[in-house]
């Protein structure tokens, strides 16, 4: 009997083992929400704006977020990840810094909003993108005949930001608007450098590079988040905070 107990309990966990398995291989197929309580639930994202994720659980419940309700939201089918962020309303020049510095306004009065994070760890990397409306062509408002006409012209530009977690210091590192550096290559070569020159080894090889551009700032950002991480406690990195 005790031989047919024991066998009993290794075909059970073996069971177990491979629904677990499977469950996670599920998983890894459907968006999920990290929570800010710690949480994860898997589901399916439906949309993400500025203020407002809507989601649909595995129980087929449909669900409304909040920005200050999640920690990551991961859109598998679309390959992003966005997390909430005080980036795109919130930043404000730090006085005397040249190449211009921003930081985190103090005292903001408005909530985060869901940014996409092109990188993750003490230094992030935001995509967001900000409304313009202007006069030009586009959209066409008027009465007809020879009454007025007023023509109003909307566009949206996207720029990625990059924040460094330890002292709240940011910097842009390319924008659409006019080209991914245009004139501006050598000021924020510089501002990225003042990120990373805790690093000394890392710093020094980025300032021999040859040439500078987007995919350079985000190889060099993930290196030093890289080491950063395996200087990181799991006790300090576990905690979850909206930058």
């Amino acid at each position: 009997m005790k031989v047919i107990s024991i066998l009993f309990n290794v075909i059970l966990f073996t069971l177990l083992g491979t629904s677990i398995v499977r469950a996670q291989e599920t998983a890894k197929d459907q968006d999920y929400l990290v929570l800010m309580n710690a949480d994860t639930i898997y589901g399916k994202i439906s949309s993400i704006k500025d203020h407002r994720l809507k989601f649909e659980n595995q129980q087929k419940e449909k669900l409304t977020f909040q920005p200050g309700d999640v920690y990551r939201a991961y859109w598998q089918s679309k390959r992003k990840v966005y997390a909430p962020s005080y980036v795109e309303n919130g930043l404000e020049v730090v006085p005397g810094t040249s190449p211009e510095m921003y930081r985190i306004q103090k005292g903001l009065s408005e909530g985060p909003a869901f940014a996409e994070v092109l990188v993750d760890g003490e230094i992030m990397v935001y995509y967001v993108s900000n409304l313009n409306l202007g006069g030009g062509g586009g959209m066409m408002f008027g009465t007809g005949g020879g009454g007025s006409m007023l023509s109003v012209g909307i566009s949206k530009s996207k720029y990625a930001y990059a924040l460094k977690k330890s002292t709240g210091e940011v910097i842009e590192i390319n924008s659409n608007t006019n080209g991914f550096f245009s004139n501006s290559k050598k000021r924020r070569t510089i501002a990225l450098g003042r990120l990373i020159n805790d690093e000394p080894e890392l710093f020094a090889e980025f300032e021999n590079e040859k040439k500078y551009d987007y995919d350079l700032f985000i190889k060099y950002i993930m290196r030093y988040n890289e080491l950063q991480k395996a200087k990181d406690s799991s006790a300090s990195a576990a905690r979850l905070f909206i930058y």
